[in-house]
């Protein structure tokens, strides 16, 4: 377990599957996380077991109960690089600080004790809010992958991003 200001990460554990479900097919979560089809409990249970197994995953908690889910994924070792997923699932805990808390409390995992030197991501060009919490945490923009999504008939962007522990030490002192 991870605390942070307002959070606590924790390990994903099969209770929490029907929570993840229920979140990734919420519709707003579903849409900007680029998500092709509903998931099924059998999809979850499968996807969090491959996860555990290929990298870190945890829970978000906050106020004593599960809120989303975040966490590091496609280890390069000898290079010292991960990427990192993120997203709060429950809608009355969106815009409260819950994600940027979560993603400080990662990082410092990530770089403290993992010893990992950059931890990349990518999200959809078109998520603003995903985009300023990422740059509030030192997130650089390392380039665009042109139409990777069709979003309502309409091909859309994403934005590929990354930190360095330098970068987002730096971020801290906002």
């Amino acid at each position: 377990m991870f605390h942070g200001e307002s959070v606590v990460l924790r390990r994903v554990e099969p209770a929490d599957y029907p929570a993840i479900q229920r979140w990734q097919n919420e519709p707003d979560v579903f849409r900007w996380m680029d998500y092709e089809r509903p998931f099924s409990l059998a999809d979850i249970a499968a996807g969090e077991e491959r996860a555990a197994r290929e990298g870190h995953p945890f829970v978000i908690e906050a106020a004593g109960r599960p809120i989303g889910r975040i966490g590091l994924n496609q280890i390069r070792e000898p290079h010292g690089v991960a990427s990192l997923y993120l997203f709060i699932g429950e809608p009355d805990a969106w815009g409260k600080g819950f994600g940027l808390a979560a993603l400080e409390v990662l990082l410092s995992y990530a770089f403290e004790h993992l010893g990992l030197r950059l931890v990349q991501l990518w999200t959809r060009a078109d998520n603003e809010r995903a985009l300023r919490l990422y740059k509030t945490a030192g997130f650089r923009e390392d380039g665009r992958l042109r139409d990777r999504s069709m979003v309502e008939g309409r091909p859309t962007d994403h934005v590929v991003m990354s930190v360095t522990h330098e970068e987002f030490e730096a971020s801290r002192g906002r």
